[in-house]
């Protein structure tokens, strides 16, 4: 099978970059991949990860919805993804509000959903028994946006009004450096790391005591399945992939918005509130949830490549027949 990952343009990705390296070292050996900016002639598939910028898609299209349906940025408007979603043979999704919002609001039914994977080998799976450190350490990991979606304004409102004696902060992620030093100006110890080899990242999740996403919008994130396989407590708004995985109260607790009820919740698990956090602890070293790794998530979507090229040999038969 030779797939086709077109791009669409030229502008450097970090996921994308990561998805075709997982690609290629995971793809069965009878499969192809070829990346570039416009689809090449005489491919099997062709998957596109930037659709809007494309005025028409070839024959045995998918497209993977990368972004938040509901995000307000002009740019991931939803009016200019969905004429080429329609026009999609398969659609990939990321988490189940991507497929119910298409499927509900949209009418399209040809949708599957096949969430990030862990890189298994770098990250490792270790039981969790007491806090790490001794101050609640904060573990954010996203790049800094000037338009405030990855939770920036309402992080600097929880800095007012959380516990520095009790709380510290880590940020990962290009700019976060803005945000840390926000935080020590408010007491906090933080340590910062604008860029960092991945396979570092390991060692920051099992030294982190949570992992925190306070985004308004999240496609992802990548960051949820490699918390759920460090078992890393997860405090997130209610959206993409964080929907699926997160069970309140069990491995950790949806953000509500309103910043004086978060900052207590946040205070309570610094300072052990009832024991909740133990409890957290407790209830993560018993689940065990089904993350995929890279390889299963290439794995899977060979397979539906595979149907979809079998479902349009059937429709080619059929109007084949017709036209006897």
């Amino acid at each position: 099978m030779r797939i086709n990952f077109v791009m669409s343009n030229k502008v450097y990705s970090g996921i994308f970059d990561a998805i075709i390296s997982y690609f290629k070292t995971y793809l069965p050996e009878n499969h192809e991949l070829y990346v570039s900016e416009f689809p090449l002639d005489n491919m099997d598939i062709y998957h596109y990860h930037r659709p809007n910028l494309e005025e028409k898609l070839m024959h045995n299209s998918v497209v993977t919805v990368h972004h938040d349906l509901d995000d307000t940025d002009p740019w991931f408007d939803a009016n200019k993804f969905i004429g080429r979603y329609k026009e999609a043979d398969t659609i990939i999704c990321l988490n189940s509000i991507q497929k119910n919002i298409l499927e509900s609001r949209y009418h399209l039914k040809n949708t599957y959903i096949v969430p990030h994977g862990v890189n298994k080998e770098i990250f490792t799976d270790t039981k969790r028994n007491k806090r790490k450190n001794s101050k609640f350490n904060i573990l954010i990991v996203s790049k800094y946006y000037l338009r405030r979606v990855k939770g920036e304004a309402y992080l600097y409102e929880l800095f007012k009004r959380l516990d520095s004696e009790k709380i510290s902060f880590t940020f990962v992620g290009e700019g976060r450096s803005i945000q840390s030093l926000e935080a020590k100006n408010f007491g906090f110890e933080t340590k910062c790391f604008e860029y960092l080899p991945y396979e570092m990242f390991d060692s920051l999740y099992h030294e982190a005591d949570i992992l925190l996403i306070p985004s308004l919008f999240e496609g992802g994130p990548a960051n949820i399945p490699e918390a759920l396989y460090t078992r890393t407590p997860i405090i997130g708004r209610d959206i993409a992939m964080i929907h699926d995985y997160l069970k309140e109260g069990v491995n950790g607790y949806f953000l509500s918005g309103y910043i004086n009820k978060d900052a207590e919740l946040l205070n309570s698990l610094a300072i052990d509130k009832d024991s909740i956090f133990s409890k957290l602890l407790d209830n993560i070293n018993s689940l065990n949830f089904n993350i995929f790794s890279w390889k299963d998530v290439v794995l899977e979507h060979i397979v539906i490549y595979e149907k979809l090229l079998e479902k349009k040999s059937f429709l080619d038969k059929i109007i084949s027949r017709r036209k006897k």
